[in-house]
């Protein structure tokens, strides 16, 4: 009896054991995805039932558990309608992982993974019912409140929280009808990525605070009509809940947040669409693209705003009341390229800052300022009655080249005769060219064949890594290397038609660990080279013997050697130089959120490719001085604060060394929303093969902490810069925006805002630079154009300064509608320059 006892408990304890072993699979939803899903476990392998019965919360959270044990991965929750009575915490390095349909205008129905949340009922500030953790993902799934009424709506707390410090993702997500959404601070926090989520929350959608490394928000549909078109019981009539939500919520609620990206967000029918407010750590900056609000009472507010200001492109403000609305406390700037405005009230501005708007359109309602400046440059009035009222305060209002419907009566000066100008005469500005969309709905490998490899121990895993790829040549497929240390010593190759895949389904950081290469080179090979087709996700690469008190002069970690290449959610902590699409001939490849700390390159892209896309790529120094505690791998320990003792060296080191994103022989090049913080050059343009960047667009680039923000070496035809985010500083010699004496070509920056320590806002050495809607926080002599042409329509000054315009005997160029403290200071070139409709402000600092 007593044996028996013995083997029934270790049966029972060898059970528990092999529960808790992934097993890795591919799993084909129901619905249309974007990659090919593998996971470790699924929730009904602990008992989850998805009945819509049965409490499922303590089955969920042992499968999360159990994979964050097992070194973190996917935990799949298969289409079912899953009762969750509890709370849910997502460990690090952990997604949860379900199917789901993405909901559309013509067909809102809910179908695919349902979790159905109970807890928190009638308690509004209460704890969130999922929280995640570090590097941590939710995604591919509805979640939904069977007990909540329209008519009378139940406070809830927040649905999904982001608990740790950075990198947690939200994606393919319907909040059905979540009261409050997604919660991320007040807690200081970096690094959210919320990313196609739609809903019909009835109080908050969104609120952020104290992101200090950025954040994105991409793809997000807020409107009574994914409740009500739900088909899930008790959905209400559209209509009434179209009442509550007009009367009682907000769509998305921004507090501090340094440096947000936001595009492609769709608001309908809320009291306040985008809601800008001072959080606990002061105020935000952020740039926005396709903002578009439609049938909100107002559609954006912004109480304040950093002194750094915040940027719209693209967007479209219809409101019921009132468009845009700056309050008393608004002292900064926003700046409007390519925007419209339909409303009773299309902008009231408050405060005391400055309104630019060029080639935008007023559709319907009056713009009215009690004081600051407003600068309207290549803009309609469409309404006849539409009036532009300029109060007794305003210091200084500027329209040059619009298309009134009422002519000049259109404006109403109530100030001094002389602080409204007025000019007609054209303006020289260039339209936003057309953005690309992704050329492919799917970056996949040739086949969803599976291998997995483990590590052994310390064993130079190179040769069964290498042989497992090999093996899946013949076919395509996906290798998978579980989150675990693996040493590699050499390199290695990937196929035409494989995938090379760690554990992060979404973006990650490098103190999650995860599948970690560890790579020792040997010779002068790439680390990691791939093949036409060939995928590269989910993984971490590190160098254990790189030391940023002896650099090590490594080859590229990554080496594109054909077409069609994907490098997906990949972080390293410290390559000398990181990826390479410029030896080869690497069209249509697809970067996105590439992560880490290079030293001396972070990625070169030539060799004469076309049709490239960089998306969300983040360099950091954090990126190695936070690397895991107590792991012998790692030659740079975590330190203390933001930047001590050896970060604070490795920060120096790019500084002055480090090329993050170099581009030369290449067309149609598109980048989108890349962030680089600490460099020699943030961004550089210069040529290979005699051939420079063709028909380059860049959205959303941010250079912070850099020696030259922007760096246009070489270059044919045109390149075009959006919503712009340059900061430089450094020892010395520091530029935002620098045309280099071989520069042939046309770099046209629009909604672009400059600050740190710099120099000069702009040297022009050759080219000609064209400057629409540019704010300058710190801009030290400002504009030097000692050969080529400049052209700058709406510049905003924001501090006094002993310098303004420096021009050279060959430097020629006009400026239209520029605002600053004081007057402008010119040599005596600059003074031969066309220079109109400048606003001299009160010279007292803001």
């Amino acid at each position: 009896m007593v044996q028996s006892r013995i083997l029934c408990f270790l049966f029972l304890t060898l059970s528990s054991l092999i529960g808790r072993t992934p097993v890795w699979e591919v799993i084909n939803p129901k619905y249309p995805s974007d990659d090919i899903l593998v996971a470790g476990f699924t929730v009904r392998d602990f008992g989850a039932r998805g009945d819509g019965n049965s409490d499922d919360t303590k089955a969920f959270q042992s499968a999360l558990n159990a994979m964050a044990e097992a070194g973190g991965g996917t935990v799949f929750v298969p289409e079912g309608k899953y009762t969750i009575r509890g709370r849910l915490k997502i460990p690090n390095k952990v997604t949860l992982r379900g199917e789901w349909k993405m909901p559309s205008v013509s067909d809102t129905m809910v179908r695919g993974t349902i979790l159905q949340l109970y807890a928190g009922r009638g308690s509004e500030d209460g704890d969130s019912l999922i929280i995640l953790g570090l590097s941590a993902g939710i995604r591919d799934m509805s979640l939904w409140y069977p007990e909540q009424s329209a008519t009378n709506p139940i406070p809830y707390p927040f649905t999904i929280e982001q608990g740790a410090t950075n990198n947690a993702t939200f994606k393919n997500l319907t909040l059905v009808n979540a009261y409050q959404g997604i919660k991320i601070g007040p807690k200081t926090n970096e690094l959210h990525y919320v990313n196609n989520v739609y809903g019909s929350p009835l109080k908050t959608g969104v609120r952020y605070d104290s992101t200090t490394d950025i954040g994105r928000l991409e793809k997000i549909s807020f409107s009574p009509i994914y409740w009500s078109g739900s088909g899930l019981p008790g959905s209400p009539d559209v209509e009434v809940l179209r009442d509550w939500l007009k009367e009682n919520a907000n769509a998305i609620h921004m507090l501090r947040s340094d440096w947000e990206y936001v595009d492609r967000v769709h608001i309908e029918g809320y009291q306040v669409g985008f809601k800008v407010t001072q959080g606990q750590r002061g105020a935000a900056n952020a740039q926005f693209r396709r903002l578009i609000i439609m049938n909100c009472k107002i559609a954006l507010y912004v109480e304040k705003t950093n002194p750094y200001g915040m940027v719209f492109t693209d967007c479209y403000f219809d409101a019921t009341e009132r468009g845009v609305v700056l309050s008393s406390l608004f002292d900064s700037v926003v700046l409007f390229s390519d925007c419209k405005i339909r409303s009773r009230m299309a902008l009231e501005s408050n405060g005391d800052g400055v309104v630019f708007m060029e080639q935008s359109e007023v559709i319907s309602g009056n713009i009215e300022l009690k004081s600051g400046v407003i600068s309207m440059i290549g803009s309609k009035l469409l309404d006849v009655r539409s009036k532009i009222v300029i109060g007794a305060d305003v210091s200084g209002a500027v329209f040059a080249g619009n298309e009134f419907a009422g002519g000049n009566r259109s404006v109403e000066n109530r100030a001094k005769p002389e602080v409204v100008r007025i000019s007609s005469a054209p303006v020289e500005l260039h339209e936003i060219p057309e953005y690309p969309i992704s050329f492919k709905n799917q970056f996949v490998p040739a086949s969803d064949d599976l291998k997995v490899v483990m590590p052994e121990g310390s064993q130079n895993m190179r040769e069964p890594i290498q042989k497992a790829l090999d093996d899946l040549s013949h076919g395509g497929g996906i290798l998978l290397l579980p989150g675990e240390d693996y040493v590699i010593r050499g390199s290695l190759n990937i196929p035409t038609g494989v995938e090379l895949r760690g554990v992060h389904d979404v973006p990650h950081h490098t103190s999650a660990g995860g599948s970690v290469l560890h790579f020792y080179p040997e010779g002068n090979q790439p680390s990691i080279t791939m093949e036409a087709s060939s995928g590269l996700r989910g993984i971490s690469v590190n160098y254990p013997k790189q030391s940023i008190k002896n650099v090590l002069e490594y080859p590229f970690l990554i080496q594109g050697r054909g077409s069609d290449i994907y490098i997906i959610n990949v972080n390293a902590s410290n390559p000398f130089r990181y990826l390479d699409l410029g030896t080869y001939r690497n069209d249509r490849h697809y970067v996105e959120y590439l992560s880490g700390s290079p030293l001396k390159v972070g990625v070169l892209v030539g060799g004469g490719s076309v049709g490239g896309q960089i998306r969300n790529l983040q360099f950091n120094p954090h990126y190695w001085s936070r690397t895991p505690k107590n792991n012998r791998f790692y030659a740079m320990k975590p330190v203390g604060g933001i930047m001590r003792s050896t970060g604070a060296l490795l920060w120096t080191y790019q500084k002055e060394n480090m090329d993050a994103m170099i581009f030369a022989d290449c067309d149609q090049q598109f980048l989108y929303q890349n962030f680089v913080y600490g460099s020699l050059y943030g961004i550089r343009f210069t040529k290979d093969n005699g051939n420079g960047p063709r028909n380059l667009l860049s959205h959303g680039h941010g250079t912070d902490g850099s020696k030259i923000g922007v760096f246009f070496e070489h270059g044919s035809e045109q390149i075009t810069m959006v919503n712009s985010e340059l900061v430089a500083m450094s020892s010395e010699d520091k530029i935002a925006i620098k045309l280099g004496e071989e520069f042939e070509a046309r770099a046209v920056l629009i909604n672009s805002m400059v600050w740190g320590q710099p120099d000069y806002l702009a040297v022009v050495e050759s080219g000609i630079l064209h400057l629409q809607n540019l704010h300058a926080t710190r801009y030290g002599k400002g504009i030097s154009v000692e050969n080529g042409r400049m052209l700058a329509s709406n510049i905003n000054y924001l501090y006094p300064s002993t310098s303004h315009l420096v021009a050279g005997e060959e430097g020629v160029g006009e400026l239209n509608g520029v605002v600053l403290r004081g007057e402008l200071v010119m040599n005596d070139a600059a003074k031969q320059w066309d220079v109109d409709l400048v606003v001299n402000r009160p010279r007292e600092n803001p």
